[in-house]
């Protein structure tokens, strides 16, 4: 069996067909999605070419995504049952409808108060992004999709002074950190039978390949490809966030830093369908180009990973535009990406 496969354990490689009870499980985000709340806008994004590029549709997607993410917060934090049907519902409109690029270049251009969930959604959306990339279908997009948006729901029930302590962690405190992913899995498992599969996925996220990782020091093959794809993407997602103890890392720079990590943690075609999607220079990177004027990358190219589409905002004589401008580099030969940006610079 494939460690890709999220199937119950045994069965053969490319054998599709996942138990009944599963299938009837995930056959219910068939129906009608009519329930789903979609807020008709996302306040506060008005003013970028950026954010108004993309459509009133994927702006509702991610905001009922946020909601169902605050939800899962709430329902873990009381003690209550996860209700998963209308996450599978909305990952299922978003794979089928072809969401899934847009909206993760739509989720990385606004800023959210609600850190935790908005991280899930990202973890989410990026890793749909490499499982598409992976050639996966819809049932196993879905596996990944929803094993992705809850694998944290376990740091929810941690103490919330370990989770916002500016310092360094104690190796008690690490130790603390470290049992979510069971915690995660225990609350999977309380979802019902045919969920206990992704609960055993969501508890390898933090395995390596090496065997570095945690909870059960797992290596290569023994670490579910679903597993490995979150893991990766995790990484990057807290790189590239401010946390208490840092400053968020540059994004290209993150990317560096990922590839160098996951040399010899995770397998190497996730590793390298992570770049092919994400790009060396992914969205939400600002970049200064060869005539001096900068930019912010609001969509990769995966044909030509160095030529990514940029909103220009500032012009070659470092003035800021009074209208920004969208520029394609794969049809503009004359100009090139020179290096990447800190944004605090350009306050």
């Amino acid at each position: 069996m494939q460690p890709s496969d999220i199937n119950e354990r045994g069965r053969e490689n490319g054998d599709e067909g996942p138990l009944s009870k599963e299938d009837a499980e995930f056959n219910k985000v068939r129906v009608s999605t009519s329930e789903i709340i979609r807020p008709k806008d996302v306040p506060g994004t008005e003013d970028s070419l950026w954010t108004n590029r993309y459509s009133d549709k994927a702006k509702e997607y991610y905001k009922g995504l946020l909601e169902r993410a605050i939800d899962v917060r709430d329902r873990v934090k009381k003690d209550q049952k996860i209700a998963h049907s209308p996450i599978l519902s909305m990952i299922h409109d978003i794979v089928e409808g072809d969401f899934i690029d847009d909206l993760y270049e739509y989720a990385l251009s606004i800023p959210s108060d609600d850190e935790l969930p908005a991280h899930s959604i990202a973890v989410t959306l990026a890793s749909l992004k490499v499982g598409k990339g992976m050639g996966y279908d819809t049932k196993k997009l879905l596996r990944l999709g929803l094993t992705a948006f809850l694998e944290n729901v376990g740091m929810y029930k941690l103490p919330d002074n370990i989770l916002e302590k500016t310092g360094e962690l104690s190796p008690d405190e690490i130790a603390v950190i470290r049992k979510h992913p069971e915690i995660s899995a225990r609350i999977f498992g309380g979802m019902g039978e045919v969920f206990q599969q992704l609960g055993e996925v969501a508890l390898q996220v933090h395995e390596r390949s090496d065997g570095s990782g945690y909870p059960r020091g797992l290596k290569g093959k023994e670490i579910s490809e679903a597993a490995s794809i979150i893991g990766l993407i995790d990484v990057y997602m807290a790189m590239i966030k401010d946390r208490p103890y840092r400053d968020k890392y540059i994004q290209n720079q993150a990317v560096k830093s990922v590839l160098e990590i996951g040399k010899g943690k995770f397998p190497p075609k996730v590793v390298r369908e992570f770049l092919n999607q994400i790009s060396l220079f992914p969205v939400n990177t600002h970049v200064r180009l060869n005539n001096k004027s900068i930019g912010r990358v609001i969509s990769t190219n995966r044909e030509q990973p160095l030529r990514p589409t940029i909103e220009l905002l500032y012009d070659g004589l470092g003035r800021k535009m009074d209208k920004a401008k969208i520029i394609q580099l794969s049809e503009s030969p004359l100009l090139h990406i020179v290096g990447s940006v800190d944004e605090k610079d350009l306050r």
